[in-house]
């Protein structure tokens, strides 16, 4: 991620943006179940999803055989 004067730059792989897209819906799932207050640290919060996604992730890693590892 690169800063410039009023703007940031920020270069993901398609693994990261795989994370990014499931830690935001796991992050609006808390947002329209009314788990976000005035009190939220919403820095946790979004951590926290993130941890989940990398969960997740790596759970179906785990359990999934994809095309490419077959070979």
């Amino acid at each position: 991620m690169a800063k410039t004067k009023d703007k940031t730059y920020v270069h993901l792989e398609s693994s990261e943006t795989a994370i990014l897209h499931v830690a935001s819906r796991i992050y609006v799932a808390h947002i329209l179940g009314g788990q976000i207050t005035e009190r939220t640290n919403t820095q946790a919060l979004m951590r926290e999803c993130v941890e989940s996604a990398i969960a997740m992730a790596e759970m179906t890693d785990e359990m999934v055989i994809s095309d490419l590892e077959r070979r």
